[in-house]
């Protein structure tokens, strides 16, 4: 029987992944607090978690900054746009919901599709920024036409998400997880299917493929 106390056991692999992605829940917590530095903290979480879903020799804190210090002006032309459209769907959303009727029903389920689609955008764009450096007009062109080159992974990842966000409103074990390391978590999961993509398009780096 394998000795769980060894420190190349599976648990105590499974334990070291859990603590890298519970310090880099933090750490993108706290870089995404200024709001206007979340694409930065986006790019770099992706970078860094890929790195502990691989395996890779990472050290979690210089691995992070270096990706965040890196792309934190290139990635505010993608982030304040986007940041700008949550707060316009937000917005929206709370005005129609103070209004009774079918339409304004309407409204609110169209809204929540926007929001849908904005969220699967992030999903993409900032992976993208992380690992090419091209115009931003260029990244959301590419982030667009992935999602619906891939709609059925677009809609997986968007399920997915959902789905882990649902169970941690509903159940209190998962609602501890997604606070110590619901970022971190779902970056790793997002970038397995994400790296198959990526790999698919040629996007990944040498080492990575």
């Amino acid at each position: 029987m394998e000795n769980p106390y060894r420190l190349d056991s599976r648990m105590a692999q499974i334990t070291d992944k859990a603590l890298c992605l519970i310090k880099l829940n933090i750490l993108w917590m706290v870089c995404s607090l200024p709001l206007v530095t979340g694409g930065a903290a986006l790019c770099a979480l992706h970078i860094t978690a890929v790195k502990i879903l691989n395996n890779e020799e990472s050290y979690i804190f210089q691995d992070f900054w270096a990706v965040f210090k890196l792309k934190l002006t290139p990635s505010l032309k993608l982030w304040l746009p986007l940041l700008l459209a949550a707060f316009a769907l937000l917005f929206d959303y709370r005005f129609w919901q103070g209004i009774d009727g079918d339409f304004s029903g309407m409204i609110r389920v169209f809204t929540c599709v926007l929001f849908g689609i904005w969220t699967v955008l992030v999903f993409y764009v900032f992976p993208l920024a992380a690992r090419m450096d091209v115009p931003a007009k260029t990244t959301y062109r590419n982030g667009i036409l992935l999602m619906f080159k891939y709609l059925p992974q677009s809609i997986y990842l968007l399920f997915l998400t959902a789905i882990f966000l649902t169970a941690g409103l509903l159940w209190t074990p998962v609602f501890y997880i997604m606070v110590l390391s619901g970022g971190s978590l779902l970056a790793a999961i997002h970038g397995k299917m994400l790296l198959w993509i990526f790999e698919k398009e040629g996007i990944l780096t040498p080492k990575e493929s």
